[in-house]
């Protein structure tokens, strides 16, 4: 019954990752934080690491330069960065990859 309810998990995680894409944006809100989301922005997800990259790098770049201009210390911003499709940078995907709902989740 494990081993069935095993690969179900799988099968099931398998299935549920993104054909349309190989790279996605995420945004960790603010630096340090650990709080991860994929990045509200037009676009998001790239068929390509460099473009995903490049865009990542101006909306760091964007980042910056807001927070110079608010005389801040640089520090409390948020950060763009890319990971494959197939990566979910979240403290609680680890607990959804091993077919575990994270705490407070209820099942979503």
């Amino acid at each position: 019954m494990r081993v069935l309810l095993a690969a179900l998990c799988l099968l099931m995680h398998a299935t549920s990752a993104s054909a349309e894409c190989a790279w996605v944006m995420w945004v960790e809100a603010p630096q340090g934080s650990d709080q991860w989301s994929v990045a509200p922005v037009p676009q998001s997800r790239f068929t390509a690491q460099a473009e995903c990259e490049r865009h990542a790098d101006d909306f760091n770049s964007l980042e910056l330069t807001i927070s110079r201009m608010e005389r801040a210390s640089g520090d409390a911003r948020d950060v763009y960065s890319c990971f494959p499709c197939t990566v979910d940078p979240r403290p609680e995907a680890a607990l959804r990859h091993e077919c575990v709902d994270p705490p407070g989740s209820k099942g979503k």
